[in-house]
């Protein structure tokens, strides 16, 4: 069975983590840094309640294609100094030049392709070279297709995170029982782009589920294999706990907390 998580930013104001470790969630990825001086400001509460929660933790930039790779890299960096994450990720879905036309959804001034493509390796590239750790590239198929196909030269060669959402529009209030057993994918894995064979992570979800341990909607991620393939991924060893299998964590939640039962 995939891994189960939630990738978080600012705009998840009051996550309850432990809830979320005890049904299920393995991972979680955290918004820390956009640009070159915009860090996010729920960063350390949501990292120090992942750790403390026992979950994988990892952190994200959002690449602006307009601004210095070197310089974003040096902000997130920064921004990330004293955070022990297992891996980082890099948000590559920005193709507008102007945050202006994009707010008033009327976009005329589009980023280069061969900028877009170049912006998001190089951030990549100097990351790994930093960190020593797993580096993921966030974007989706249809925004590489559309906007980055020089994308296509390198991405291949990366770990990607894509966001496919197979579902209808809309949000659905639900619990994590009701989740588990009607509405995670029914279907093996996301699109991927041309050339690539694989993905490390799926964002499957988008907003679209309110559940319990969170006051709104959470964007559920699958890893491509169980716990322990992603702990080894990250160079960790498995804990006691790994070894609950994921429908007994729902069971004990269950019988533990009968409120969480409610949609």
């Amino acid at each position: 069975m995939n891994a189960l998580g939630v990738d978080v930013s600012r705009w998840q104001r009051t996550i309850d983590w432990k809830t979320l470790r005890t049904v299920g969630v393995s991972f979680a990825i955290i918004k820390a840094s956009q640009g070159v001086t915009i860090s996010d400001g729920l960063l350390h509460a949501h990292f120090s309640g992942a750790r403390q929660a026992g979950l994988v933790t990892g952190v994200f930039h959002w690449v602006d294609p307009t601004l210095p790779p070197t310089a974003q890299v040096d902000h997130f960096l920064k921004t990330c100094q004293g955070l022990d994450f297992d891996f980082a990720a890099l948000d590559v879905e920005q193709h507008w030049q102007s945050w202006q036309e994009w707010a008033r959804n009327q976009i005329v001034q589009r980023v280069p392709p061969e900028r877009i493509s170049r912006a998001a390796h190089e951030a990549a590239v100097a990351v790994r070279a930093a960190t020593k750790k797993p580096v993921v590239i966030y974007t989706r198929p249809s925004f590489v297709q559309e906007y980055a196909l020089p994308m296509l030269d390198w991405l291949p060669e990366w770990p990607l995170w894509l966001a496919y959402y197979p579902y209808p529009a809309g949000k659905v209030w639900t619990n994590w029982e009701n989740l588990v057993n009607k509405h995670l994918p029914r279907i093996p894995g996301p699109k991927l782009p041309p050339g690539c064979s694989n993905w490390r992570f799926w964002q499957f979800s988008g907003d679209k589920f309110v559940l319990p341990g969170a006051v709104s909607p959470l964007d559920l991620n699958y890893f491509n294999g169980d716990e322990a393939e992603l702990r080894a991924w990250v160079g960790q060893s498995g804990s006691a706990q790994d070894e609950i299998s994921d429908s007994e964590k729902l069971t004990r939640l269950w019988q533990a907390h009968p409120e969480l039962r409610q949609p």
